[in-house]
């Protein structure tokens, strides 16, 4: 059988969707985005691209300007204009003049009260690897670690997918899944997706036999 391959589009990020009861100061600061400066900080896969996104849709559906932009991926090669919502993802991976860009861009904001900035990173300001000054502007930010799933939380979630579906699957399927397979939401989400296609393809229920022959496929 022809490995598969676990590429699916996903669903526009909203607040509504992001998981776990570690954030919920943060959601609320975020969905009444009367903050200014917010940064968040966690490791891959804990959600920052997520909120990031889901903050500039909602910025945009209330009629603001806004923009999402992935730094190791887009670089920054102006400043964004006047009264923008930029959602910045992967601050340290801006080149020297995207760093300038955003050094203009805080102090515009700061000194207009027009706009506002979100910004994601991998570690808390005073670890930013960005030059000096730009690292203390990081200083008018409200900081949050954002919060990782419990192995519970994640497992409950999956068994929601699951329902919301009309699949049963047993909750020890997903526990065995948490420990052969990439422990972040996004990809046990993938796999849960992965697996339902597999199931159907095959004609055959979802049991933790069909799950690891899906898993040696994909390792």
């Amino acid at each position: 059988m022809n490995q598969l391959i676990l590429d699916f589009p996903a669903a526009q990020p909203s607040f509504d969707t992001f998981l776990g009861q570690g954030n919920r100061e943060l959601l609320q600061v975020l969905r009444e985005q009367h903050e200014p400066f917010v940064y968040v900080w966690g490791p891959a896969g804990a959600g920052k691209s997520h909120l990031l996104q889901a903050w500039a849709a909602q910025a945009e559906a209330a009629g603001l300007s806004a923009r999402y932009l992935d730094a190791a991926n887009e670089p920054l090669h102006e400043m964004p204009p006047a009264g923008c919502h930029l959602a910045l993802g992967q601050i340290d991976s801006l080149d020297a003049d995207g760093q300038a860009e955003l050094f203009n861009f805080c102090n515009h904001i700061r000194q207009s009260r027009q706009g506002a900035l979100l910004i994601g990173a991998s570690v808390p300001p005073p670890r930013l690897a960005v030059r000096e000054d730009l690292r203390t502007r990081m200083g008018y930010c409200l900081v949050y670690e954002i919060k990782p799933l419990s192995d519970e939380e994640k497992i409950a979630a999956l068994v929601e997918a699951a329902r919301s579906r009309q699949i049963r699957i047993s909750p020890d399927i997903f526990r065995y899944l948490l420990h052969h397979w990439r422990r972040d939401i996004g990809s046990l989400m993938a796999m849960l997706d992965a697996l339902d296609r597999h199931a159907l393809a095959s004609h055959r229920p979802i049991t933790l036999p069909l799950l690891k022959q899906l898993l040696q496929q994909n390792i």
